[in-house]
């Protein structure tokens, strides 16, 4: 009877944990290979993962094109029942791939056709570290937006609209350390 109960309890704790999806949201940077009819490249890429809920989610990429221009382009995704990332984009193709490790994935692109296309991103999440004092630049004591913009382009919006909890606009040493715990993901 006892091993019967455990055996429950162990799957109970198995689909349970199953269910809950990890944190995906934050800034993903790296490398992206791609390879399509004009040869191979190599470049920088970020996925922003701005919204989550649950095992749905929404963001934006951002990548260099062949003649060096910054591109954004829109995604919803989910975090699969099989652990896996399924990304929808708003133009041609889809993106799937999983978390290599608790702070990095590999997403894999494929977009068929005349221009068909395979893209290899390698990403890592990118960690708040920067202190207070080091954003604070002009020393008033408070983060502006454009101060975040500085250090954190790809997230300043994001981290304002989470931070500010009362829109006033700006940070406190107080906001910005507690944003700054609650959105440091290890896991």
């Amino acid at each position: 009877m006892l091993s019967v109960l455990l055996a429950a309890f162990v799957l109970a704790a198995t689909v349970a944990s199953a269910q809950q999806p990890p944190e995906l949201r934050g800034t993903w940077k790296g490398t992206s290979y791609l390879n399509d009819p004009s040869g191979f490249r190599e470049g920088k890429c970020a996925y922003v993962i701005d919204t989550q809920k649950g095992q749905l989610f929404s963001g934006y990429k951002l990548w260099f094109d062949a003649k060096g221009v910054l591109q954004k382009e829109l995604f919803s995704g989910l975090f699969g029942d099989d652990g896996n990332l399924y990304f929808a984009e708003r133009s041609d193709g889809y993106t799937f791939g999983q978390r290599t490790s608790k702070q990095t994935m590999s997403l894999y692109y494929l977009e068929r056709g005349a221009l068909a296309k395979a893209i290899l991103y390698k990403l890592e999440r990118v960690h708040f570290t920067t202190g207070f004092v080091e954003i604070d630049k002009d020393g008033d004591s408070v983060i502006m937006s454009a101060e975040i913009t500085n250090h954190y382009p790809l997230n300043a919006e994001r981290i304002m609209a989470e931070a500010d909890t009362n829109k006033d606009g700006k940070l406190t040493k107080q906001d910005w350390e507690a944003w700054k715990k609650a959105n440091d993901y290890k896991e």
